[in-house]
């Protein structure tokens, strides 16, 4: 899996996929935007490592739900794929 950080968008999210083509399509899927052509006029997303995301993932989970431990937050993690793992919180 890697991990994109759309950061340059309406919304910023950050998307597990299995390659950036398949990130834009989660994106527009999950988050926002009418067309993958749309979201690429915006701008690519930004590759960050897996150690990144899952820190990101790991504090946003605590600060959320802090019961949670981070044996639990990693495994739920490490499960999911082609999908929005973090979203902008207006959405929510």
């Amino acid at each position: 899996m890697k991990y994109f950080e759309f950061d340059k968008h309406g919304y910023w999210a950050m998307v597990a996929a299995e390659d950036e083509e398949k990130a834009f399509e989660v994106y527009v899927e999950e988050v926002a935007g009418e067309s993958i052509e749309e979201i690429e006029e915006e701008g690519e997303p930004t590759e960050i490592t897996r150690e990144q995301a899952l820190n990101k993932y790991i504090e946003s989970s605590i600060s959320v739900a802090g019961y949670l431990t981070i044996e639990v937050i990693t495994k739920e993690f490490n499960e999911r794929k082609n999908t929005t793992l973090l979203i902008d919180s207006s959405l929510t």
